[in-house]
């Protein structure tokens, strides 16, 4: 069996403490994408419990699609992580440098299939949790964008991780977006403006950029009650997710 570090979610959440730590810099200019990005979000389904988009539980074979070698980012050319880097460069046999984290390379992709690197980074999501006592802090690509990227993955080379993260992907965006409508419809709920902007903005993403997930028949069946009730946030919702 291997002994090549794999990065699953534990061994990604040391990575990031690692680069919190020792290169905050680094972490304020990258994006997450690939695979860590994947597993942060399955890491999120699992935290909020929703029986409606639980994560299934894989066999040991296909757990072993979730895992990478490597830790990817977009935003930032390598050879300017190297820079920003210099304690984790390592050189191959032939004198080739890359960096290391923990023991697992850090990969940087420019281009995607449908991935713009600038457009990821204004659409970027800040997020953050608790390791060694300390609150790290990154720069995750959003769940739509990162569905429409393993969408184009998918359809180009039918691999099984891509499956998988694919069907992982769906499954958050609909929970973000049965969240978003839930929040904005409860009478009660103290929301300030930035916050009722950035769930609608939620909402209407999910419908322009992956409307497949806003007819998944749980999403439906959850939203049925708030876009039928008679007002006019329902309505404008409702504009916003069935159009004419």
């Amino acid at each position: 069996m291997s002994t090549e570090k794999r990065l699953d979610w534990t061994q990604l959440q040391r990575c990031l403490w690692r680069l919190h730590r020792d290169a905050r810099p680094f972490l304020r200019r990258s994006l997450l994408i690939g695979v860590g990005a994947c597993l942060f979000y399955r890491a999120r389904l699992q935290q909020v419990a929703d029986p409606d988009f639980p994560v299934p539980q894989l066999s040991d074979a296909l757990e072993a699609n979730w895992l990478s070698k490597d830790l990817d980012f977009t935003g930032i050319f390598s050879g300017d992580a190297l820079v920003l880097l210099p304690g984790m460069v390592v050189a191959d046999p032939t004198g080739r440098q890359h960096l290391e984290v923990e023991g697992i390379r850090l990969g940087f992709a420019q281009v995607g299939l449908t991935l713009d690197p600038e457009l990821a980074m204004e659409r970027a999501r800040s997020c953050e949790f608790a390791w060694n006592s300390e609150r790290v802090q990154f720069l995750v690509a959003d769940p739509v964008s990162l569905h429409r990227e393993k969408t184009a993955l998918v359809e180009r080379r039918n691999q099984t991780s891509d499956l998988l993260h694919l069907a992982l992907l769906s499954d958050y965006v609909a929970w973000d977006l049965v969240c978003a409508v839930e929040r904005l419809s409860q009478p009660d709920a103290e929301l300030d403006l930035a916050d009722a902007k950035e769930l609608i903005s939620v909402v209407t993403d999910v419908s322009r950029r992956a409307p497949t997930v806003a007819r998944d028949p749980r999403v439906i069946r959850r939203l049925e009650p708030h876009l039928e009730a008679p007002t006019e946030l329902a309505a404008t919702l409702k504009r916003i997710l069935r159009p004419s």
